[in-house]
């Protein structure tokens, strides 16, 4: 009830299943503070925050979730997603980040951010993923290229994010609490999956409470989507109920976010 929920996600309809992080955290915390445009990049900006965060009950906290996402398909191809309804297609996942790579790709003059007022959020994109071209495109085969265009774009959106928030919010105890990491669309019928990159607590005086370890084990940098167990990627089959974690805990269930929710709440 003291905790107000903000999500920079991208507004992909497949973020926001049942069962998704994003879901079972609106469930936990309630009502939803939406900061995310394309590709899950809190493009509200100052704003947007400044405007969330002063909704916050007298004393109570903020609690913020950024997620880019990408998808995976039932051959394990990375950034490959099958829809409901389209039979025998699949579609780029995330199709933002792809369209920007294909764009930059193609060698065309980059968009002019100052009049593209129509198509704002994909010109930002377009101009960011530019400028990690070359570490994309080189980071191997399709899968790897894929993996390495949702990392670069995580670490854009993590860059704003970290750019707009604050802690001048609420009353002396008040803090920001921020879950950062990358949500993997998995083929259905399998549960989606969610890594977890970052996850602490901004006091009032600015210190940070890490509670990575606390809550996933070591900390990890970066794994590759398709790391995900090989029956769920090339059999399709159902992921169990309970959590399914590789070493040090480098994967956790969407269904966690209730513990991880917990977590944050007693830590303050």
């Amino acid at each position: 009830e003291n905790t107000l929920f903000a999500q920079s996600v991208c507004p992909d309809e497949v973020n926001h299943e049942e069962g998704d992080i994003t879901n079972l955290f609106a469930e936990y915390l309630g009502e939803v503070f939406h900061m995310g445009g394309l590709a899950g990049i809190p493009f509200t900006g100052k704003t947007g925050f400044g405007a969330f965060s002063h909704h916050v009950p007298d004393g109570g906290h903020c609690f913020v979730l950024l997620a880019p996402h990408v998808g995976v398909d039932t051959c394990g191809c990375i950034g490959s997603y099958a829809r409901l309804g389209q039979h025998g297609r699949l579609g780029d996942t995330c199709g933002a980040t792809n369209g920007a790579m294909s764009f930059c790709e193609s060698d065309q003059e980059l968009p002019d951010l100052m009049s593209c007022e129509e198509d704002y959020q994909m010109a930002y994109l377009i101009h960011q993923i530019h400028k990690r071209k070359n570490i994309i495109l080189n980071a191997g085969d399709r899968n790897a290229v894929e993996t390495e265009l949702v990392k670069q774009t995580y670490e854009v959106a993590k860059n704003m994010l970290d750019k707009i928030v604050n802690v001048n919010f609420g009353g002396s105890t008040s803090t920001l609490v921020i879950l950062t990491g990358i949500q993997i669309n998995m083929p259905r019928p399998s549960e989606d999956y969610f890594q977890p990159l970052r996850f602490y607590v901004m006091n009032k005086d600015n210190t940070v409470t890490d509670l990575f370890e606390e809550t996933f084990g070591h900390e990890y940098n970066h794994p590759s989507p398709w790391e995900v167990d090989d029956r769920i990627l090339l059999n399709n089959k159902p992921t169990p109920k309970a959590t399914r974690r590789k070493k040090s805990g480098k994967w956790i269930k969407n269904r966690l976010a209730h513990d991880t929710a917990s977590t944050a709440i007693d830590s303050k």
